[in-house]
Order: C-alpha cells, then sequence, then structure tokens
C-alpha cells in the first residue's frame, strides 16, 4: 500500500503489552503505512527480548519507530491509561493517532489526522469493524450499523486522532490516575463503571474543544473488545442489579450488544433476590411492552400513510410526547449508560 503525505507531520502512539506480542506481526506494518514520521511503540519496563524482535522483524528496523519503556507507577491504578499517556507526551508531532495493537487500519485514518487541530476540533474518532469471527461479533457489528442508521452518528471508538496541545489543556492527571482496571474486584457501578480510559479523555477534551465523529471504517479489529470479554460483561451484570437497573433495560442490551454472560448474571441475581417467578413476570412484562410498541409504531404508520398534513403534525406531536415519556423512563440515575 503507498505511503500517503499529508500537509502536516504527525505522530502515531500504540501501546503494546507483552502479551500482544504476537499481534505485532499481524498489525504493526498497516500502522508503518500511514506516513506517519514518529511511531511511538509504548511497552513495559523493562521490554523483553520476543517483544522486541517481534517490533523489529514486522518494522523491518524503520527509523521512524521508536520504543518506549514505561515502568510501573503504583500511582496510576490503570496501567493502560499511564502508558497511552506516556506516549502521548513523547510524541513528536501535536498530531497523534493512536489506538491498540489488535488494530489492522487502513487509509482513512489520514482522515482524522487532516482534520484534528484545525477550527477547535481536539478529537476525530473513526469507525471499526469488529473481528473475532464469532456470531456475537457479527451481531455487534449489525448493531452498530443499525445505531448509525437510526440516530444518524457514528460512535466513539478507541481509533481516534488528538490534538495534543488541547489534550494536555483540557485532561486532569489526578482524576484519570484513578481509573480502575475493568478487571478489578467489584462491580462496575453508575459513576464508577468502566468507560475506558480514551473516553475519560474525550469526555474532558468535549468541555472546551469540538468532537468529530467520522463515519469511515479506520480499521478491523482482531479480537473481541474488552467491554464485551466475560469477565467485564460479569461485572457490568452485576452492576445493572445493585444500580437497580430493570429487566426491561437490560434484556435488549443484552441482545443488541450479543452480552449473554451479563444478562446470565443479571437473572440469577434477580433470582437470588426475588425468586424465579418474579423473573418470569419480569420477561413477560417486559415482552409485553416490546409488542405493543411495534404495534403502535405499525399503527402510526399505516395513519401516516393515509393521513392529511393536520394529521401528521398530530402524530408527530403525539410521537414526540410519547418518545418523551420513554426517554424519562429510561433516563432514571440508577441505570448506567451504555459508552
Amino acid at each position: 500500500m503507498p505511503i500517503v503525505r499529508l500537509s502536516e507531520d504527525f505522530s502515531i502512539v500504540l501501546a503494546v503489552a507483552e502479551r500482544d506480542a504476537y499481534l505485532v506481526p499481524k498489525s504493526l506494518p498497516s500502522w508503518l503505512s500511514l506516513g506517519a514520521n514518529d511511531v511511538v511503540l509504548c511497552v513495559d519496563y523493562p521490554v523483553s527480548a520476543q517483544l522486541l524482535e517481534a517490533i523489529r522483524s514486522a518494522s523491518g528496523g524503520d527509523s521512524r519507530v521508536r520504543i518506549l519503556e514505561v515502568p510501573e507507577n503504583k500511582e496510576w491504578l490503570f496501567r493502560q491509561a499511564l502508558v497511552r499517556r506516556t506516549g502521548f507526551g513523547a510524541a513528536k508531532y501535536d498530531k497523534v493517532l493512536t489506538g491498540d495493537v489488535d488494530l489492522v487500519v487502513n487509509q482513512n485514518c489520514l482522515k482524522a489526522v487532516e482534520m484534528v487541530g484545525e477550527g477547535n476540533v481536539g478529537l476525530v474518532s473513526l469507525e471499526k469493524r469488529r473481528g473475532g469471527g464469532t456470531l456475537g461479533e457479527l451481531i455487534r457489528n449489525l448493531s452498530k450499523k443499525a445505531i448509525k442508521v437510526t440516530k444518524r452518528r457514528a460512535l466513539f471508538t478507541g481509533l481516534y486522532a488528538v490534538y495534543k496541545p488541547y489534550w494536555l489543556d483540557t485532561e486532569k492527571e489526578e482524576e484519570v490516575r484513578m481509573i480502575p482496571h475493568p478487571h478489578s474486584a467489584g462491580s462496575l457501578r453508575g459513576a464508577a463503571r468502566y468507560l475506558g480510559e480514551d473516553v475519560i479523555l474525550r469526555d474532558y477534551m468535549r468541555k472546551m474543544h469540538k468532537i468529530v465523529y467520522l463515519p469511515d471504517v479506520g480499521g478491523k479489529d482482531l479480537r473481541i473488545a474488552l467491554e464485551d470479554r466475560p469477565v467485564v460483561q460479569r461485572k457490568l451484570g452485576e452492576g445493572y442489579f445493585l444500580d437497580g437497573g430493570s429487566l426491561s433495560y437490560v434484556l435488549p442490551r443484552s441482545i443488541f450488544y450479543a452480552r449473554g454472560t451479563m444478562l446470565g448474571v443479571f437473572c440469577d441475581l434477580i433470582v437470588r433476590e426475588h425468586g424465579v417467578f418474579f423473573l418470569l413476570r419480569e420477561f413477560v412484562l417486559t415482552i409485553v411492552s416490546a409488542l405493543r410498541r411495534i404495534i403502535l409504531l405499525l399503527l402510526f404508520r399505516g395513519e401516516w400513510s393515509r393521513s392529511g398534513d393536520s394529521t401528521k403534525r398530530r402524530l408527530v406531536n403525539e410521537s414526540q410526547e410519547e418518545g418523551w415519556r420513554i426517554h424519562l423512563k429510561e433516563s432514571d440515575p440508577r441505570v448506567p449508560r451504555e459508552n
């Protein structure tokens, strides 16, 4: 693939864990093909001979690649947050493209790099296609497409370009240090629910600068995303239960995101607390409510096609009122939201 040169130089920052050495030959060449003059690979200190050889072999001794060894720091609860931000600080250029070593990227990433830093844009996110080759990943890819159609916007992912000066003037390091590791003990509850260290960065950024969500697919995952792995799904299920979440909220999300483990843990806790009959009743009520919404939607569409302008205005007002009631119900502060 030919290297594409932008109007400005930019850096690439990747965090590479020791256990991910096998991914380096699969993904690093695609990152190098983007044409960055500075590629920072953040690794553990001391770096192992196995990982070092994997990097050298995959890069072919490319002089643009810098290996940055990051020592342990107990003040940071989630090492990934420390490692990535150490890489940002070491980047030579203000425009920084970042992601994970399990991503095979393409030239669409250059669109994000070109936009960031212009017109107060602090972060530009790209879509990515989920990999893993499982039925669950197929469902999640279809779900993402459905969200894009219904909400008419792309989602935030872990593949994005960031403008370094804006990152420095928005993020508070003392708070980022307290981001918990998603595999740490305890459930994912309310505000303490794991959002991802990149989501925290985005939330700080958008307080002062613009965030852009590009619909372009910039890369493909080589494995299942962190939030979809069983250990995190179990914590999410427990967190929803402890926060008072309802089955009508959890069930569609478990289907939509193919998170069966999350649903199983949530239902198990309901049975332990309230009994089997309570769970069965909740299932019936949830299904009846879903069918009611579908029937109302079909009736609405039928009446819409036969109605005049004045009736259409009335139907729109009624649908908006119904949507607002649903919004209020689903905005219960006890119920955590999806990323």
